[in-house]
């Protein structure tokens, strides 16, 4: 996995947190607060952030050879319904407790949100996304066999529903040690 793309599904992950930065900062604009030197900054970053990482993430999700990949067969499959909501609730939520209207809250976050991006690009962290929920894109954590008859678990990342295809052979690409991209996302 690219460093560009880890970053950019890093800066996605985030999507409800960079939302609401720009909600509070064009509410900022409109009240008509001096000083929006910060909130223009803020908002041409998130804005510019934004577009550069869907272009990243739409590229490097959407694969159209199975060079690179490994088959598996899917033993079990079981959709992860939760690991979004567990995501926003640990790890965005507590954001919002940041002022961003004010340039001292932005460093303050910037500090906490390039050290929490550090440490998930240096550990191959993959970091769930409602972008890739909101493209169909659906979590797995399947039992896999591979042509030596040994099992492994990974989650999957698949436009397929995996619970319905138990038994069929699946092609992956490798994000991290956990995380894989079903190549099939025909369906």
């Amino acid at each position: 996995m690219s460093i560009f793309f880890s970053l950019s599904l890093f800066y996605l992950s985030f999507i409800p947190l960079w939302i609401s930065v720009l909600i509070v900062d064009i509410k900022y604009i409109i009240d008509g607060n001096n000083c929006l030197r910060t909130v223009y900054i803020s908002i041409g970053c998130i804005l510019i952030a934004l577009i550069i990482s869907l272009v990243v993430v739409r590229c490097g999700i959407n694969i159209k050879t199975r060079e690179g990949t490994y088959e598996y067969t899917i033993v079990d499959a079981k959709e992860n319904k939760s690991i979004t909501t567990e995501y926003m609730l640990s790890y965005i939520l507590p954001l919002f407790a940041f002022d961003f209207t004010q340039w001292d809250g932005v460093v303050m976050f910037l500090i906490f949100f390039i050290t929490l991006g550090f440490l998930c690009i240096k550990h191959n962290n993959f970091c769930v996304n409602l972008i890739l929920e909101i493209a169909n894109y659906r979590f797995y954590s399947c039992t896999l066999k591979n042509e030596d008859d040994v099992e492994i678990k990974r989650t999957i990342i698949s436009r397929r529903r995996l619970n319905t295809n138990v038994g069929d052979k699946v092609h992956l690409k490798l994000l991290n040690n956990e995380f894989c991209i079903d190549v099939n996302n025909t369906s």
